[in-house]
């Protein structure tokens, strides 16, 4: 007998009904249906009613919830309490209330739940009211909508799990779509389970309580717990949640979700206008004129705080040097970009006996004057991905002064070239490719999403065209799809993260990668994956302007787990353009409305003077204070980087008409 099948007969055992079928005397049978095909039944027993099951096109989600409306869970003792509603009223066809009393200690606790189905979408409110006479002490709140124990479930939080068996947070931190995305092993079935966003949910100077989610594969329904072990007597306590259903498979799952939520909360990109874009691009050109993070010779510094120049950036920035060169004709552009380029090369590793040939160190510290892959973490090793990104634009670079110019910069070729073969020798068994190569002992990590590699592939076999280039390409798109797309786990874009963290700013390069695709191709399967994962990453995103936070927070997003901040920038991707795009080719507004106030946030954390005049802030907010002492504050200046990358997808938008930019931008 195997664990899960001893795990299941547990389960069976325990979640035998403890109500007597059938409606108690007076009562009729309630079954809620809605035009979507979800179904609500509510199971009638001697103690009263019960949650019972929610089913989708006549298949129930999970086992029926048989033992009350709601649990108790007591913190000390580990009591678990059931409370069944002694009064349920179907107020129409799709919404029921529900009541009851019950003696908890020394205090009464009543309650009053309603549930409700939309009309035309697979979606389903619950509203918790309840209150108690006396001071409660040592319980929590605990609504699940199901029992445990006929499938194998995943649950998906950013960024606290992702395609993890089990998650307890005990107090939630606001960070995204407040809900936790929960998919059968096998993807029959996709659940959407949260807070109501229109609450003013997990707000630290109002809740009275503490929010929390728990679950455990097999033995602990998904579930919402509230109170924290601490009930005051006449406040009046609500828990506001939805779930959203789905039966699709792969990226349609996610966008089924997404667009029910999206209609059910009445979702709206809020207005932010700060300035125009090509008025933010003059603002950063003439900042990076005159700027002293301009190291002659050797390129820009990352930011005010690092003193680095991060040399795996040195050709996205030596790019965008040359095409405002291209646009100018001013030749101080033209020299930074060749200046710095030359200097890439001395990061290169050249000793052909060095197992690490070709590969190059990713940063050079001004203070001491040396190379190195420090990266100023605990992580030891070559970046992977910062190489390929290295490799990529290098050869964009060499191919635009040779269409250009007519001229060969072949050490340029060259370098990338080994940087390429370095990355083909990197490759794990299972077709991805590490976060890090550890430097000391040649030991890989386990494979990420490489986004910047799954871009950089296909553009080192185009220009190119040799085999081995194209085979890493299909591998890393394999690896995706199987791997990441098919787990909803994304992770690797920050190089300073351990490798098995969850992040958001490695989706957007499987956004540009299928879009790509699909604009080469004309493929459908390729544009409904770009928007399978846009979708994802909105559900990483804060929806709306939190009511305790000044600065802006709608599209922020938190940089990583055990960095919790608001950002909205957009890191070694092309986040702002890939949402333009989307918006042309699907023709769904909102992902336009979405470009224009990331961008526009963008422009919010712009420096407008100073010697880092242009740079841009890393942070937009602290809602939580995890790195700092006010929600407001905004972080780090990045030069590079943050600021590079918002600047070079304006500009080629501008070049290429590829989004709302004026042509006009210099």
């Amino acid at each position: 007998m195997t664990r899960k099948e001893f795990l299941r007969i547990c389960v069976s055992a325990a979640a035998a009904p403890q109500v007597r079928a059938g409606p108690p005397a007076g009562n009729r049978k309630i079954v809620l249906k809605n035009r979507a095909g979800l179904e609500w039944t509510p199971l009638a027993g001697e103690a009263g009613w019960s949650f019972g099951t929610l089913a989708l096109h006549g298949a129930a989600l999970e086992r029926p919830v048989t033992r009350g409306m709601f649990m108790l869970h007591n913190l000390f003792t580990g009591e678990e309490r059931w409370l069944p509603a002694h009064e349920i009223r179907q107020l129409d066809a799709r919404t029921v209330l529900a009541s009851g009393t019950a003696r908890v200690d020394s205090a009464e606790l009543r309650f009053e739940i309603r549930m409700a189905l939309a009309e035309n979408l697979p979606a389903g409110s619950t509203t918790l009211r309840w209150s108690v006479d006396r001071d409660l002490a040592g319980w929590e709140l605990c609504f699940a909508y199901c029992d445990p124990g006929q499938y194998e479930w995943r649950c998906t939080m950013y960024p606290f799990a992702g395609d993890s068996t089990e998650l307890r947070r005990d107090r939630l931190s606001y960070v995204g779509v407040p809900a936790a995305l929960m998919f059968r092993d096998d993807h029959s079935v996709a659940l959407l389970f949260g807070i109501d966003p229109a609450s003013d949910y997990l707000n630290p100077t109002t809740w009275t309580g503490a929010t929390g989610f728990h679950f455990r594969d097999l033995t602990l329904a998904p579930q919402f717990r509230a109170c924290g072990g601490r009930m005051t007597a006449g406040a009046a306590y609500t828990l506001d949640l939805q779930l959203f259903a789905t039966d699709a498979r792969g990226p349609a799952a996610i966008t089924q979700l997404v667009r029910a939520w999206i209609a059910t909360n009445r979702y709206t990109v809020q207005p932010l206008q700060v300035r125009a874009p090509n008025e933010a691009f003059r603002l950063y050109l003439e900042a990076r004129r005159a700027t002293p993070m301009w190291q002659p010779g050797k390129g820009y510094q990352i930011e005010d705080a690092w003193k680095v120049v991060y040399t795996a950036e040195i050709p996205v920035s030596a790019y965008f040097d040359y095409l405002v060169w291209e646009r100018t004709g001013e030749k101080m552009w033209r020299d930074r970009a060749f200046e710095s380029t030359d200097f890439l090369l001395q990061a290169q590793h050249l000793d052909r006996t060095d197992p690490h040939y070709g590969v190059i160190e990713t940063n050079y510290e001004l203070d001491t004057q040396h190379f190195s892959s420090s990266d100023h973490t605990p992580i030891v090793g070559y970046r992977v991905d910062m190489n390929a990104h290295a490799a990529r634009y290098l050869l964009l670079l060499w191919e635009r002064v040779l269409e250009r110019e007519h001229r060969d910069q072949a050490a340029w070729r060259v370098a990338a070239l080994r940087i390429a073969d370095w990355l083909i020798r990197q490759q794990n068994t299972d077709g991805g490719l590490p976060q890090y190569v550890d430097y000391r002992t040649g030991r890989k990590s386990i494979s990420v999403v490489s986004g910047r590699a799954l871009l950089a592939m296909p553009v080192i076999h185009r220009i190119t065209g040799e085999a081995k280039y194209g085979k890493l390409a299909s591998a890393l798109e394999r690896f995706l799809r199987e791997r990441v797309e098919a787990r909803y786990w994304f992770t690797g874009q920050h190089p300073d993260l351990w490798p098995k963290d969850y992040e958001s700013d490695s989706v957007w390069c499987a956004v540009e990668y299928w879009l790509d695709q699909f604009e080469r191709t004309n493929g459908a399967e390729a544009l409904e994956r770009a928007q399978g994962d846009a979708w994802l990453a909105f559900l990483m995103w804060c929806p709306k302007q939190l009511s305790w936070v000044r600065n802006p927070t709608q599209t922020c997003h938190a940089e990583q787990e055990h960095y919790l901040q608001y950002s909205n920038y957009c890191y070694n991707n092309r986040k702002i353009e890939c949402l333009f795009r989307l918006g042309k080719l699907t023709g769904e507004h909102l992902f336009s409305e979405l470009a224009e106030r990331v961008m526009q946030s963008g422009f919010w954390a712009q420096q407008t003077s100073g010697p880092y005049k242009g740079a841009q802030h890393e942070r937009m907010a602290d809602p939580w204070r995890g790195v700092s002492d006010d929600v407001n504050s905004t972080g780090e200046l990045y030069f590079s980087e943050l600021a590079l990358e918002a600047n070079l997808q304006i500009l080629e938008m501008s070049t290429w008409g590829s989004g709302p930019v004026p042509r006009d931008l210099l």
